[in-house]
C-alpha cells in the first residue's frame, strides 16, 4: 500500500467517528421524534376524551334534574311538554323519553310506536342491570331513521327500586360539528368510535369506506387493553401513529383514537437525514481528495525523488545525489541522512576500488613473477620430463594471469562475460603458440559468471587447448584448434574444444584420469556439477564439457 493510500486510510479512519456520532445522533432523534408523537397523539386523545366526558357527565345530570320533575312519569302530557323544553336549547340532543320496565316509553318527545320493542338495545338493558350509566352503540333510530347514541341511567320508583330507564338521544352528528370547529392540528385525524368500533364522528369529517374501516382496525388492536400509542398502515399503506384512549369513566361506551402520519411527522427529519448524510460522504471525500493532493505534493513527490535517486546510484550513477530539502521537515532530515550516507559509501567505494586495483596490480605482478620463475626453472632443467611440467605449470599460471588481466582491464570483479573472456584467452594463447602456426578459432555465446567461476573455467580451458597444441599435431605442424562455448536444445551449457589431429591411440578413463592435465579439468567440472566426455573425430578429437543449465551466476534482484 503506497503512503498517499494509508494517509487516505489514516484520514478515513479518523472521520468515521465524528460520522459515526452524527449518524447516532440523528437516529437517536428520529426516535425522540417518535415517542414525541405518540405522547402527541395520547395527549390529543385525552384532550377529546376529558371534552367528551365533560359532555356525558352534563347528559348525567341533566338526566338526574328531569327525573325529580312531579310530573313524571305519571302526568305524561305535562312531563313530555318539560323534556321538550328542555332540550328545545340543546341541539347535541335529539330526543329524551322514560321507559319502564317493561319496555314501554313515556314521557317522549317524539311519537313513538306501542309496537316498538327496545329490550334488544344496550342503553335499556345494561342501565337495570348494572345501575349505572351507560352510552349505547351508534344505531339509526328506528322511528327517526337518523344516526345517534343513546346515553341512559336508571331511575328508582318511591320505594328505591329500578322502574325503568331515562335516555338521551345525542346527535352524535351535531357533537361531531362542534369538535370540528375547535382548532386542532392540521396533521392529526381524530376518530371516536363506539364500543363496537363504528364510527361516530371523525375530524375532518369523512365517512368514507376508507375511513371506516380504518377506525375498525384501529379499534381492533386497541380496545382490549388501557390506552396505548401504536403504529398501524391506513388503506393507502401509510404508516399512522395512533394514540388510543378510552372515555374516561365508561371503558365500555366510546373510544378516541387520534392518528399522526409518521412520515409526515419525519419529513422533515428525513430531509435533514439525508442532508447530513450527503454532507458527510462530500466531507469523507473532500478529506480524502485533499490529503491525496496535499501528500503527493509534500510527500510522495519527493520521497519519488529520493527513490529515483536511489535508484540511479544504484544503478553505479555516482553522481547523483539526494536533493536538499529543508532540515526542519522530517523529509529534510531523511535526505539529508541519506545524502551523508552516500557521500561516505562514495568514499568507501572509492578506497575499495583503489584497493582492489592494488591487489589485482600485485596478483598480476605476483604471477608475472611466478611465470619468469617458472620459464628460467624450465629453462636450466636438464630432465625433458621436467622441463614439460615446468612449462605446463607456466601455461596454468599465464591462463590465471590472462584472467587477471582481463579483470583488471575491463574493471570488473563479480560478474564476468564468460564468453568474452574465452575470445581473449583464445587471442592470448594463439599469440603464445605462434611460432608453431595454430590457428585457434572460438565462438562463444555470452555466458555471466562471477570471478571466482571464471579463473577455474580459464584453468579448464587452458588444460584443453594445451592438449591440443601440444599433442593433435606433430612438432611443426600446422593446424586449426575450435573452441566453442554454446548452449545445446536442452538447455544446457556446453564448452567443446576440438582439433583435427591424431587423435588418441588407446581409451582414456575419465572417470580416474591420471594425467594432471585431465585430472585439473574433470574436477574443475565436477565442481561446478558438469560432466566430461570426448569424442573421436575423423580424424581427431573433441573434448565436451556440460554444465547444467542454471550454471553462471545468480540473478540480479528485480529491485536492481
Amino acid at each position: 500500500m503506497s503512503l498517499r493510500s494509508r494517509l487516505a486510510v489514516v484520514v478515513t479512519l479518523g472521520l468515521i467517528p465524528p460520522l459515526a456520532i452524527t449518524a447516532y445522533n440523528t437516529f437517536a432523534w428520529r426516535e425522540f421524534l417518535e415517542r414525541q408523537s405518540n405522547q402527541e397523539a395520547l395527549s390529543s386523545a385525552h384532550l377529546i376524551s376529558a371534552e367528551l366526558s365533560q359532555l356525558i357527565e352534563g347528559s348525567r345530570h341533566l338526566m338526574l334534574t328531569i327525573v325529580k320533575h312531579p310530573a313524571v312519569p305519571a302526568r305524561e302530557e305535562e312531563c313530555t311538554a318539560y323534556f321538550k323544553s328542555v332540550i328545545a336549547d340543546l341541539p347535541i340532543y335529539r330526543e329524551v323519553a322514560l321507559i319502564d320496565r317493561d319496555a314501554k316509553f313515556h314521557c317522549s318527545t317524539i311519537p313513538i310506536p306501542p309496537a316498538l320493542d327496545v329490550r334488544d338495545r344496550i342503553y335499556f338493558t345494561e342501565p337495570l342491570r348494572t345501575g349505572r350509566l351507560t352510552i349505547g352503540t351508534l344505531t339509526t333510530g328506528r322511528v327517526t331513521g337518523e344516526r345517534s347514541i343513546h346515553i341512559s341511567i336508571p331511575y328508582k320508583s318511591p320505594d328505591g327500586r329500578f322502574d325503568g330507564v331515562v335516555a338521551l338521544v345525542l346527535n352524535s352528528d351535531k357533537i361531531g360539528e362542534d369538535f370540528a370547529a375547535r382548532r386542532w392540528q392540521i396533521y392529526h385525524r381524530i376518530m371516536v368510535v363506539d364500543r363496537e368500533g363504528s364510527l361516530v364522528f371523525t375530524i375532518p369529517s369523512a365517512a368514507d369506506a376508507d375511513t371506516v374501516a380504518f377506525a375498525k382496525q384501529i379499534f381492533d388492536v386497541g380496545h382490549d387493553g388501557a390506552e396505548r400509542a401504536f403504529i398501524i398502515k391506513d388503506a393507502r399503506g401509510s404508516e399512522q401513529i395512533i394514540g388510543f384512549v378510552p372515555l374516561e369513566d365508561s371503558p365500555n361506551g366510546m373510544f378516541i383514537a387520534v392518528a399522526i402520519d409518521r412520515e409526515l411527522v419525519l419529513t422533515e427529519f428525513n430531509f435533514t437525514a439525508r442532508r447530513s448524510a450527503v454532507f458527510g460522504v462530500l466531507a469523507l471525500l473532500f478529506a480524502v481528495a485533499g490529503i491525496l493532493g496535499a501528500s503527493d505534493a509534500l510527500i510522495r513527490r519527493p520521497m519519488l525523488g529520493m527513490v529515483r535517486i536511489a535508484r540511479r546510484r544504484q544503478a553505479g550513477d555516482l553522481t547523483a545525489q539526494f536533493p536538499r530539502l529543508r532540515s526542519s521537515t522530517e523529509l529534510g532530515e531523511l535526505s539529508e541522512a541519506l545524502r551523508a550516507m552516500s557521500l561516505t559509501i562514495d568514499d568507501l567505494f572509492a578506497q575499495k576500488e583503489f584497493l582492489l586495483r592494488e591487489l589485482q596490480h600485485r596478483v598480476m605482478n605476483s604471477l608475472q613473477i611466478l611465470s619468469s620463475l617458472l620459464g628460467m626453472q624450465g629453462r636450466e632443467a636438464v630432465d625433458p620430463a621436467a622441463r614439460t611440467e615446468l612449462a605446463r605449470a607456466r601455461e596454468r599460471v599465464m591462463a590465471m594471469s590472462a584472467v587477471y588481466k582481463y579483470l583488471y582491464g575491463a574493471e570488473v570483479s563479480e560478474k564476468v562475460d564468460f564468453g568474452e573472456l574465452l575470445r581473449a584467452i583464445c587471442a592470448e594463447s594463439e599469440k603464445s603458440y605462434s611460432g608453431e602456426s595454430r590457428m585457434i578459432t572460438c565462438e562463444a555465446v555470452p555466458l555471466i559468471v562471477t570471478g571466482g567461476q571464471a579463473a577455474s573455467l580459464a584453468v579448464l580451458v587452458n588444460e584443453l587447448m594445451t592438449n591440443a597444441l601440444k599433442h593433435a599435431y606433430p612438432e611443426g605442424e600446422p593446424g586449426p584448434i575450435l573452441v566453442r562455448l554454446l548452449q545445446n536444445e536442452e538447455g544446457m551449457i556446453e564448452l567443446r574444444v576440438a582439433d583435427h589431429g591424431a587423435g588418441f591411440s588407446g581409451d582414456i578413463d575419465l572417470t580416474r584420469p591420471v594425467s594432471l592435465g585431465l585430472k585439473v579439468i574433470v574436477s574443475t567440472a565436477r565442481q561446478f556439477g558438469g560432466t566430461v566426455s570426448f569424442i573421436r573425430l575423423e580424424p581427431g578429437t573433441e573434448f565436451v564439457v556440460r554444465f547444467p543449465a542454471d550454471f553462471g551466476a545468480s540473478p540480479e534482484p528485480a529491485a536492481a
